[in-house]
């Protein structure tokens, strides 16, 4: 599998808790940056053939149709071959227009910002948008023949209940959505929550919505995949190739990319990336630092850490070299190993850190 990332950083409201790489939209930057992405792209000479675009924010619907129009021809030579289009979409930034132009250019799943269909609370995290304009964005997308959606939920926002909660599950499974991404709170520095002082879900509160969660999304047909995810009819191949930590290309401001055992960073600075100075960081990673993270990444997902791979990846018996750590978890029923794959449990998912951590102190001992 192969990706591309294509990150927009532009959008025209900024959200009470978001971290991300961002800036408010202005027509003329937003111009100079698509011409400064164009660069990127025949600067670094990208391969022709991705099973898997994503278009990634920011807010790419924040861009004006003949802007979208526009990435879209510059992203053309490498979507022939994708299995899987995906763009990030705002239901205040979205409209028939856009969707039937992202449908022409081959994008074949959409990821909608919804977080929750309660309107208080998406006033409270800053949001702008309305339940009503979420449900008719989506009945839109459906109709012009958009099959495969994600919508974005949170859980843990101020003044949400468990019952809150339930309704946007059994919101979401109204509409026939085959795939959701259920995210916590989290406050990050430098928002405005976390400059509000607001007090998130302790840690027992946080696992008992998040199992709550995990519960009512499998009684309506939800299968997890991933720490966060969880899909209806069929996984995100994306999200796969980050957590299977396979190689991928990111472009666009602040975009990382993994390529033969070395972490690129893009300039996180408008005004170096508008001058074509994209590159910030070339990081190589040491055998060790690419075993740990694949472990990081595997264990997120259910289907777990194949040993056979590892072992013919890193040359080890994964079994043997950490064998302290995996019996530890193994007695605490937190890990298991079926069918040739190490997997994290389900009681095991709330103590992923912790496991974690002893994988990395292992590993430097």
């Amino acid at each position: 599998m192969s990706a591309l990332y294509v990150h927009v950083p532009f959008c025209q409201h900024i959200c009470s808790y978001c971290d991300f790489c961002k800036v408010f939209y202005d027509e003329k930057w937003t111009w100079d940056y698509l011409k400064a992405l164009s660069f990127e792209i025949k600067d670094k000479a990208l391969s022709t053939s991705y099973d898997s675009i994503y278009i990634g924010g920011g807010t790419p619907t924040a861009l004006t149709y003949q802007q979208l129009q526009y990435l879209f021809e510059l992203l053309k030579p490498f979507s022939k071959q994708v299995q899987e289009y995906s763009i990030e979409v705002n239901p205040e930034t979205m409209d028939q227009e856009k969707l039937e132009l992202c449908f022409q250019n081959g994008v074949n799943r959409l990821s909608i910002g919804v977080q929750t269909f309660r309107d208080d609370l998406l006033k409270k995290i800053g949001r702008v948008h309305t339940s009503k304009q979420v449900l008719e964005l989506i009945k839109d997308a459906q109709t012009i023949g958009f099959q495969d959606i994600n919508i974005d939920l949170m859980y843990g926002l101020p003044d949400q209940t468990l019952e809150d909660v339930q309704a946007d599950i059994q919101q979401l499974c109204q509409l026939d959505i085959g795939h959701v991404s259920y995210y916590a709170l989290i406050l990050e520095d430098h928002t405005i929550l976390k400059n509000m002082n607001y007090q998130p879900l302790d840690d027992e509160e946080d696992a008992k919505w998040y199992h709550f969660i995990r519960q009512e999304l499998k009684k309506y047909g939800f299968h997890q995949y991933e720490v966060s995810n969880y899909y209806r009819y069929k996984p995100s191949l994306h999200n796969l190739v980050y957590w299977h930590y396979q190689d991928y290309e990111g472009i666009g401001l602040s975009a990382h990319s993994l390529k033969k055992h070395h972490r690129y960073e893009n300039t996180k600075s408008l005004t170096r990336y508008l001058n074509h100075h994209y590159l910030e960081n070339d990081i190589p990673l040491s055998m060790k630092d690419y075993l740990f993270e694949k472990i990081m990444m595997g264990l997120r997902l259910n289907e777990g850490i194949s040993l056979e791979e590892m072992n013919r990846l890193f040359d080890i018996d994964f079994q043997v070299k950490y064998q302290d750590v995996i019996t530890k978890y193994q007695n605490m029923n937190f890990l298991e190993i079926t069918n040739g794959y190490l997997k994290t449990t389900s009681l095991g998912m709330d103590y992923l850190n912790n496991i974690l951590i002893d994988f990395l102190e292992d590993e430097q001992g």
